[in-house]
């Protein structure tokens, strides 16, 4: 720009003088020199894609920062909302009165089983456990007729039946549901262990409704 700018005080009416130049060569360039510059010459003289370019870059790593930030903190990426896999064939100690889960959010690698005595009878446990020792577990009770249960934790659906949900309030959170359905009183839990991987309330209807 500086050279265009000495350029055009140098090109004078006497520049041309005795160097052959015709009236219209002399008027053609003294036009395009003493001309102001065009609309595309002067579009460069500000750049307009760097700031845009430095927006998207600044938006693009605040994205980054807030997923990795979130992951880090279990806001965002730890909570399962995800497929449920095939479960195991149910145990052969399991009765034939009740219905076993088909659906979990994780790979078993271990099943164990138990029976005990409960506040209502025999209890059946199932324990199912993932390949981070994540686990879930069940236990299945049949209730005698007419017996008057109280739920006293969160007022849940499962399917038709009613049931509760609670969470622990440690880091683990561990999740719990009860329901019934007919006479037969379920119980599971699930621990996340080494996982990392928690279940939502949702997350744990999902499953219980698996059960066939």
């Amino acid at each position: 720009m500086d050279e265009l700018k000495s350029l055009r005080g140098l090109m004078k009416e006497e520049t041309f003088k005795g160097r052959g130049f015709t009236n219209k060569m002399r008027e053609n360039i003294l036009n395009e020199i003493h001309s102001k510059p065009s609309k595309a010459f002067s579009i460069w003289k500000k750049p307009i894609f760097a700031p845009v370019l430095s927006f998207l870059f600044f938006a693009a790593c605040l994205s980054i920062f807030v997923y990795f930030g979130g992951t880090q903190l279990g806001i965002i990426g730890n909570n399962a909302s995800a497929p449920l896999y095939e479960a195991s064939d149910r145990p052969e100690t399991l009765g034939k009165e009740f219905k076993f889960i088909t659906k979990v959010p994780f790979d078993v690698k271990n099943v164990s089983t138990k029976t005990g005595e409960g506040p209502y009878g025999s209890i059946q446990t199932v324990t199912l456990m993932g390949p981070e020792k994540q686990t879930i577990t069940m236990s299945f009770q049949l209730l005698e007729p007419g017996t008057d249960l109280t739920l006293s934790q969160e007022s849940v659906k499962v399917g038709t039946s009613k049931g509760s949900y609670s969470e622990s309030e440690d880091s683990l959170k561990v999740n719990m549901l009860t329901w019934i359905e007919g006479e037969a009183m379920y119980d599971m839990q699930y621990m996340p262990a080494r996982s990392g991987i928690t279940l939502s309330k949702s997350d744990m209807i999902k499953m219980a409704e698996s059960f066939r």
